[in-house]
């Protein structure tokens, strides 16, 4: 194989690796409400009086830049991501394993064990992606009752293992539990998705 030939093939690989996956790099930094875009702060307005730690973050991730707010409410944990003009993105919120359904649990586990020699489940969210036709307050009082009607995803924190290699990734997969894609997570931006 000459050297050109050499070339193209490493390229080649290196090319499809990027286009596999996708790094997330995330930093956060936690800021005031009033530092929100003001369609945002007119939806967060309408967070119940029994939130508890509210807490609001600013995200960077490469050239994109979104706008988060944590809160517990009854005994769940919530966040709400907005982007940078304030309108909803998604709400996710934090469950144990044993809070997905069956069915779903069984195919998720099954994508673990058929694609890496091992994995452990470090964190787990239902995510509700927003509509834009929706009233974006209506949205957030659904999810909040549990009357949302829409189709879920699930976001799992991963740490897997494959040949030699061992990441962290974030893992997205449909309400019927099939993948849907994955982003490998920086070792330093990963911390403060873990906890809050």
């Amino acid at each position: 194989m000459n050297l050109k030939s050499l070339f193209l093939v490493g390229c080649t690989l290196l090319f499809s690796q990027l286009i596999g996956s996708q790094t997330k790099n995330e930093k956060e930094e936690r800021i005031e409400l009033n530092t929100f875009p003001e369609k945002a702060i007119k939806v967060l307005e309408t967070l119940p009086e029994d939130c508890k730690r509210l807490r609001f973050y600013k995200e960077t991730d490469g050239s994109k830049q979104s706008f988060e707010a944590k809160f517990k409410y009854k005994k769940q944990r919530y966040s709400i991501e907005f982007n940078s003009s304030g309108t909803i993105e998604d709400i996710e919120v934090s469950l144990k394993p044993k809070d997905i359904e069956n069915a779903v649990a069984s195919e998720i586990r099954a994508y673990f064990k058929t694609t890496y020699k091992r994995s452990k489940l470090i964190k787990i969210q239902k995510q509700y992606v927003f509509n834009p036709v929706l009233n974006p307050i209506d949205f957030l009082r659904d999810v909040l009752a549990k009357r949302s009607r829409m189709d879920i995803n699930y976001e799992i924190i991963a740490e897997v293992k494959s040949d030699s290699k061992r990441n962290i990734r974030e893992f997205t997969f449909d309400n019927n539990g099939g993948f849907l894609n994955y982003k490998i997570i920086h070792p330093g931006s990963y911390e403060h998705a873990l906890y809050y």
